[in-house]
């Protein structure tokens, strides 16, 4: 790099490097804030200003949107995982989940396998009206994580997260002049797809670019 570091920067930049080793994603400002004694966030955003400035760590608008600039090949570890946060449920099937965000914790995911794609979030699917749908040979499937792209184009036959009446689903999109068309594909025939006015107050919230497995279900 080409500015050094004063003592108090270094030892910053230790606890960032040494929390993505531990966890595979970045600290949060509350998390650096008290591995700091730092009585402020907006002291701890000073610090993080001083390094972005000197080129050691790159912030994006993502949660724990703090990225390590690599200046060789052995800091690569701190780089190749990307903390995905989990914000809720998507439900596939009938909208009856609240689009509330949540705290569900963090998936760790090897930045090869996003494809460098940012604006990123993770949901859990709750229920089988897409679990004939696959994505990069997964399908869609209960209690599954999928991955999410905001502020990205979709066209007709892509999987969104839809927000309908306040509650969040999952399904594929295609547009008829005026019509908007979620449908279902499902082994399940009680599912049908929801028609929306292309004007109404229901929103797109994303387009799904991966499904996970859940090790857990």
């Amino acid at each position: 790099m080409d500015e050094r570091l004063t003592e108090r920067q270094e030892k910053v930049l230790s606890h960032i490097r040494n929390f993505f080793l531990d966890n595979g994603y970045a600290p949060s400002l509350t998390e650096l804030q008290e591995m700091l004694s730092i009585s402020t966030k907006r002291g701890v955003v000073s610090h993080l200003e001083a390094l972005e400035k000197k080129g050691y760590i790159i912030r994006t608008s993502e949660p724990r949107g703090i990225q390590i600039v690599n200046d060789s090949e052995d800091d690569a570890v701190y780089e190749y995982l990307v903390g995905i946060p989990i914000l809720g449920y998507a439900n596939a099937g009938t909208p009856m989940v609240l689009a509330d965000e949540q705290n569900l914790g963090i998936l760790q995911v090897d930045r090869t396998l996003l494809g460098n794609k940012k604006d990123l979030f993770g949901l859990v699917v709750k229920g089988d009206s897409m679990n004939m749908r696959s994505i990069d040979g997964k399908n869609l499937e209960e209690g599954h994580y999928l991955v999410v792209q905001k502020n990205v184009e979709y066209e007709d036959g892509d999987v969104v997260v839809a927000i309908v009446d306040g509650c969040a689903t999952v399904k594929n999109i295609k547009r008829e002049q005026d019509i908007v068309i979620l449908y279902p594909e499902s082994s399940n025939l009680i599912h049908k797809p929801i028609y929306l006015d292309s004007n109404s107050n229901s929103m797109i919230n994303g387009k799904v670019i991966k499904v996970l497995d859940n090790p857990n279900i």
